[in-house]
């Protein structure tokens, strides 16, 4: 019997597993694949999620290039550029989530690789977990951090992938210069950014509607494919390398969702998917599940706290939305106007997490 089992072992479920264990509890972390593993993500971590990312796996934290500026680019070549309210910094998921997994288990974490959860029962004072292959476990307290689709029997309502025209597309560089800045490029049909990452590499991760997408086959030589929907960017990666397998993810559907199902809490992209354009993904997954291990106990005060903390993101996002998918002329107008000193700032403020309010 443990105090929490945690579903899920990415950055949501990590975070979540540390915290109620560094808080006292028996935790056990349950993670079907295993580390290291990659993901589509921009990889980019904002400000808000550096303390948590510093006490967790600190000398990570530390080697990590800081990001300072934003730069937006539009069809045609149209530019805005402005300094970040705070820094941020690039981290691959590569690195990301084993150091979190192993900083859970050093934090006395019973951390299980492996271990799909098969089907769930719940109880009055308890789940009960069935791991396939391995048995069960029991825990008084349940969070699912697994993701924006997971299936677990017996536990609610089975989230299933939403029908969507988008799909993600990644790979990583060497031999790009970013100079500790974002890159964002717009085009028909989609964005790319590009944030550096450790180890000198560049992260480049894009969101492109099916029907631009071409050949997704075509995507392993990603320069060469992306270069085909948008041209500048193919220039921009002309004399970079590809150092790592080009990562396909679809759909991809954006919104918030439910916090809680069953008297368990949902964490990162369980409870909802963000824009990747606002950069906040990867510290909303963090802090979502630190809240979430804070709130264990009071799952209907953590279904509060989230709307308050992720709210108005997800609201700013929505307004967003069409912008970043329209037109050339708009997205020209739209990278135009981020460059005058207030809007851009004002705009990276309005979809972060809000802690604050908590």
């Amino acid at each position: 019997m443990f105090d929490l089992a945690v579903i899920g072992g990415g950055p949501a479920g990590a975070a979540a597993a540390w915290t109620a264990a560094r808080r006292g509890l028996r935790v056990v972390l349950l993670e079907r694949g295993e580390f290291p593993r990659d993901k589509v993500c921009g990889e980019y971590v904002s400000a808000e999620a550096l303390p948590l990312l510093g006490e967790m796996v600190p000398e990570l934290a530390a080697a990590a290039p800081a990001i300072r500026r934003a730069v937006f680019v539009a069809p045609g070549g149209a530019r805005g550029e402005f300094a970040l309210p705070e820094a941020a910094c690039g981290i691959s998921r590569l690195a990301l989530d084993a150091a979190l997994w192993e900083a859970a288990a050093r934090a006395g974490v019973d951390a299980r690789a492996r271990s799909a959860v098969a089907a769930a029962a719940a109880a009055a004072d308890r789940y009960r977990l069935t791991i396939a292959g391995a048995g069960a476990v029991e825990a008084r307290r349940l969070i699912v951090a697994a993701g924006r689709w997971w299936r677990i029997p017996g536990l609610g309502k089975e989230q299933m992938a939403a029908p969507s025209r988008w799909v993600g597309v990644k790979a990583r560089f060497r031999n790009l210069e970013l100079d500790g800045a974002l890159e964002m490029h717009l085009f028909r049909g989609g964005y790319c950014g590009l944030a550096p990452v450790e180890r000198g590499w560049s992260n480049a991760c894009c969101l492109v509607r099916r029907e631009s997408a071409g050949e997704l086959g075509a995507s392993r030589d990603f320069a060469g494919w992306i270069g085909a929907i948008c041209s500048g960017l193919g220039q921009r990666l002309a004399g970079a390398e590809q150092v790592t397998a080009t990562v396909t993810t679809a759909p991809v559907t954006v919104g918030p969702r439910a916090a809680l199902m069953e008297g368990a809490l949902l964490a990162g992209d369980a409870c909802g998917f963000l824009d990747p354009f606002t950069g906040d993904g990867m510290a909303r997954a963090m802090l979502s599940g630190q809240l979430a291990a804070e709130r264990v106990e009071r799952p209907e005060e953590y279904a509060r706290s989230l709307v308050r903390a992720a709210g108005p993101a997800f609201r700013a996002s929505g307004w967003l939305r069409p912008a970043v998918a329209a037109p050339a002329v708009l997205q020209a107008l739209l990278v135009r106007t981020l460059a005058r000193p207030i809007a851009g700032p004002r705009l990276v403020r309005a979809t972060r997490w809000r802690t604050e309010s908590l």
